[in-house]
């Protein structure tokens, strides 16, 4: 149970990160307030796929292979969205 405690409390974290992000990104002009919005985006798109990769080990960890599967069919699907986005 801990390593959920630990999932959480990072998720936690990036949700502090990401709104610090995302107020740097709507209030300083420029290059910096751009570049923050962006981290605020790829913190937003990281954080699901991390907690799906984290629960995918878990589930391994404990012999549960049909959702440890579907995890990875999950991943996989991510993965290839990702690669046909930046192809185009």
């Amino acid at each position: 149970m801990n390593d959920f405690k630990l999932l959480g409390r990072i998720l936690q974290i990036a949700l502090f990160v990401t709104f610090a992000f995302a107020l740097g990104g709507a209030f300083i002009p420029g290059s910096i307030g751009q570049a923050s919005g962006t981290a605020c985006i790829v913190i937003l798109i990281t954080a699901p796929v991390v907690r799906v990769g984290w629960l995918v080990v878990d589930w391994v960890r404990q012999g549960d292979k049909r959702f440890a599967l579907l995890g990875c069919v999950l991943l996989l699907v991510l993965a290839t969205s990702g690669a046909i986005a930046l192809v185009r």
